[in-house]
């Protein structure tokens, strides 16, 4: 009788264990096909994103133009170039000019935003920041609210809007924005924008594109028509990284590294002491 139930407990025993042995196997299944569905739930969400239609204009078929330019302190930062494939419709040819012509859903109405092109140029603008592409002429320079200064004096993260391009040099802009500025909605056909890192009380000059918008969306290929009174590549230092205003080209025209120096200050001179940035806000 012993015998016997020594061998009952021994079956017993193997039982169970086969049955742990399977339950493993279902226990790794189990969290592999959870890690599945995330990614399938992740890519559904992005394509989600780039299908579904927002609400308003533009739409599939509309091309539209809107002069843009990002001013530092005294000068532009050199007109930006797509960082790849233009996935959505919102792209430039270099040429200081958004080009706005959906072929995807997702690119559409409300969904056509600033932010789609900072995406597509390479840059990141916060409400508190501007962080240039990384890479020559750029090199990553970011100008941060509260650390990077110009000329000695604090500096802000400001967004205007002119309704009209055509009138917009030399205008006060129809709106000013400091906050979700990568949501500004692109809602019309031939405006313009300045993204501006300046005082609070300097004033926000309008895109140097803005009175040729029409040409050079008419153009609306490779480099674009030159703009009036602009400096050709020639001109500018081999470092070059931004434009002053038309017909003056300061030695040094990129806005430094905010580590490496000093901020800019007006074309042609010096800058003065003392408005050296914190390292912090080196961009690369």
């Amino acid at each position: 009788m012993g015998k016997a139930s020594s061998a009952k407990k021994v079956a017993r025993a193997a039982r169970t264990g086969g049955k742990a042995s399977s339950g493993t196997k279902r226990n790794i299944g189990f969290p592999a096909a959870l890690v599945l569905l995330a990614v399938l739930g992740v890519g559904l969400v992005v394509f989600a994103r780039s299908t579904n239609p927002g609400d308003g204009d533009p739409q599939l078929g509309d091309h539209w133009h809107a002069a843009y330019g990002i001013y530092v302190c005294d000068r532009w930062v050199t007109n930006l170039s797509d960082r790849g494939p233009d996935t959505l419709g919102i792209h430039t040819h270099d040429d200081g000019v958004i080009h706005i012509h959906p072929f995807l859903s997702g690119a559409t109405g409300d969904e056509a935003t600033l932010g789609k092109f900072f995406d597509q140029v390479g840059v990141s603008v916060s409400d508190s920041s501007i962080e240039l592409p990384p890479g020559d002429p750029f090199e990553g320079r970011t100008y941060t609210d509260g650390e990077t200064t110009c000329d000695g004096q604090d500096a802000q993260v400001r967004l205007a809007t002119w309704d009209d391009a055509a009138t917009a040099d030399g205008s006060e802009p129809d709106a000013v924005r400091t906050s979700d500025i990568s949501g500004q909605h692109l809602d019309a056909n031939g405006q313009a924008y300045t993204i501006a890192f300046l005082p609070e009380d300097a004033d926000i000059p309008a895109p140097l594109t803005a009175g040729q918008l029409a040409e050079l969306g008419a153009v609306d290929g490779g480099q674009g028509a030159p703009i009036e009174g602009e400096p050709e590549d020639s001109e500018l230092p081999e470092d070059a990284g931004t434009q002053t205003d038309p017909g003056s080209v300061p030695e040094g025209s990129l806005p430094p590294d905010p580590a490496a120096g000093t901020l800019p200050v007006d074309p042609g001179t010096s800058a003065p002491e003392g408005t050296e940035a914190p390292p912090t806000t080196a961009g690369g």
